[in-house]
């Protein structure tokens, strides 16, 4: 510009301590006053860490600030990319290869982020996928979403991609939704550090998990095992498990997991086979069970059935509700809805035939729709009956959003 005064970008974070100034004799160029500069006294592994919650092309035009900050960016150990940063696929697929290809190899890269939602852009996003799983990164996370629904689902069926493990990766989250495809996704070689896994819309071939000998955390959003209709997860180590679904297609799911300590079923229709001896949570919220079977549940403290069928719960769904209860005779913490709690009022006579006891119950917590549901009058029967064998336990309503709370 005139007078030689380059006017400099500065990121949208505040860079309050900088402050430019014409020094006289320099024939107008601009530079920066030491004395008020409070970011760049700064460490540069601190600044590394400021700059990573700043967008990437924030990040870069740094560069222009100084000598010392003129290849900084190139270090940051967490990267980020999003697909809503820019006009056009092209032009990401672009800044992706210019980003990673002048990172400073030296500094280990802890963490890649890359969201992903456009109509098209399969093959980009997987390219871009399989580089990031070769960065040799701690955290993962991966989300595309394709919103071209023109095409049939079973025109285009699902395509395998494998995975070639990883020694260093270990919380991986994978989404890949698509109107026309789907990914089967199965792996050569070992996720020896992986502890937590996060799957979204995601097709596994069988033996998948038995790839990830040392996982804790396993989330299943609307994922299936192909060619099956068991979602089987079979896992020595695993600790904590999440299942989500969201359509009425029948599944059984059958958990065998000696160490698990928390389990939560959303939105399942189908059967339960659960084998988790050391199972101390246990979260069951959607549609009830056709068949519920268990080795038993020697360790729960704490469960919530928020349970409904497509239409509403009846007398076939009670004997499935009964028997979970039985299962429960241990809990401390309990949480139901008040649909289970009028069928099992309704269901007075099988309760005779099936009787259980909640020797160890301290709380009953009732979940309804509307604060103003009034269920100590509707179902005092059969609140009493559940408080038989713990008369000093205390009954609660809450509504049902913040049930998930109040268990904890």
């Amino acid at each position: 510009m005139g007078n030689g005064v380059e006017l400099v970008y500065v990121p949208s974070y505040k860079l309050s301590g900088f402050v430019v100034k014409k020094k006289a004799g320099e024939r107008g160029r601009m530079r920066m006053n030491v004395e008020e500069d409070r970011l760049s006294v700064l460490p540069d592994d601190l600044i590394l860490e400021i700059l990573s919650f700043v967008g990437l092309k924030d990040a870069i035009r740094t560069s222009v600030l100084s000598s010392r900050w003129r290849y900084l960016w190139t270090s940051i150990p967490r990267l980020s990319f999003s697909s809503l940063d820019f006009r056009t696929m092209h032009k990401l697929s672009g800044f992706v290869n210019h980003v990673l290809s002048r990172r400073n190899k030296q500094v280990q890269l802890s963490s890649f982020k890359f969201h992903y939602c456009e109509p098209f852009g399969q093959k980009v996003a997987i390219r871009i996928m399989n580089h990031a799983f070769s960065l040799n990164v701690q955290q993962l996370n991966i989300t595309c979403r394709f919103t071209d629904h023109s095409c049939s689902f079973k025109a285009n069926p699902g395509f395998t991609h494998s995975l070639s493990g990883s020694q260093t990766l270990k919380h991986l989250t994978l989404s890949w939704y698509s109107g026309v495809d789907y990914i089967i996704l199965k792996s050569t070689r070992e996720f020896s550090s992986l502890t937590t896994l996060r799957l979204y819309d995601i097709t596994l071939y069988d033996g998948f998990l038995s790839m990830c000998p040392y996982l804790e955390n396993l989330t299943l959003h609307c994922c299936k095992m192909n060619g099956s209709e068991v979602v089987s997860i079979c896992h020595r180590r695993l600790s904590n498990l999440t299942l989500e679904k969201r359509n009425y297609r029948a599944f059984t799911i059958n958990v065998v997991t000696p160490q698990l300590k928390t389990l939560t079923i959303s939105k399942y229709f189908g059967g339960y086979q659960i084998s988790a001896p050391e199972l101390a949570s246990l979260i069951i919220r959607g549609h009830c069970p056709y068949m519920f079977s268990t080795d038993g549940f020697h360790s729960l403290e704490k469960a919530e059935l928020c349970l409904h069928s497509p239409r509403s719960l009846s007398s076939s769904d009670a004997s499935t509700i009964i028997r979970l209860l039985q299962e429960l005779h241990n809990v401390k913490l309990l949480s139901l809805s008040a649909e289970v709690i009028q069928l099992l009022n309704s269901s007075v006579e099988l309760i005779s035939r099936q009787p259980f006891l909640l020797a160890n119950l301290k709380s009953l917590m009732i979940m309804v729709r509307h604060k103003h549901t009034n269920v100590y009058m509707s179902f005092e029967a059969i609140t009493n009956y559940l408080l038989y064998g713990s008369p000093k336990a205390t009954v609660t309503k809450v509504l049902r959003k913040h049930c998930c709370d109040a268990i904890k």
